[in-house]
């Protein structure tokens, strides 16, 4: 049986290894985790990194409006967290409809705003309040105005808020019956 095939670039982190950046949409994905993770990636217009038309998915399969819309509720996803890591584990980059789309696996480590033990251990060695194993795709578009001349187009998120939530109520940051509203 024959069937429709892409190319396709993969590469995966074990242990304390890193993604490999060989390829050059992934190296502006890395650089566009380590500007949300690290930088000033939240103090800048979303459009340094994002084009106008920016479409965010929630992992509840919630697509919000695209541009200023769907970059806030990104951001909202992260407000309980004092900082946040993304521990990239594994990629896959293949071309579509022009562009290109990179199905990511990483580990969100993360310290809420209210302190507490932190459990969880990062790839470093580091310790962290919040783990959260989770997919991304991300839809990128050569644009010359761009980091590196790419910018993302879409992002959909695949994760399990259980995690969050529970040490959220935990910590009095969340009360169970703000849940159902």
């Amino acid at each position: 049986m024959s069937y429709p095939t892409i190319q396709a670039y993969q590469t995966q982190a074990v242990g304390a290894e890193k993604l490999s950046r060989e390829h050059p949409v992934l190296d502006f994905l890395i650089d566009h985790q380590v500007a949300f993770d690290e930088g000033n990636m939240k103090k800048e217009p979303y459009t340094v990194f994002h084009t106008e038309d920016f479409v965010f998915t929630k992992s509840d399969g919630t697509v919000l409006p695209s541009g200023e819309a769907s970059w806030k509720g990104w951001l909202e996803g992260y407000a309980p967290f004092s900082e946040h890591f993304h521990d990239g584990r594994y990629a896959l980059v293949y071309e579509r409809n022009g562009g290109w789309e990179m199905l990511g696996l990483a580990n969100l480590y993360a310290n809420l705003l209210v302190p507490g033990e932190k459990t969880k251990t990062d790839s470093t060695g580091r310790k962290w309040d919040i783990y959260v194993p989770g997919a991304l795709v991300f839809t990128v578009v050569k644009d010359t105005a761009g980091p590196k001349g790419f910018k993302v187009k879409s992002m959909t998120m695949f994760g399990d808020g259980v995690p969050v939530v529970t040490e959220l109520i935990k910590r009095g940051m969340l009360k169970p019956e703000d849940l159902s509203k």
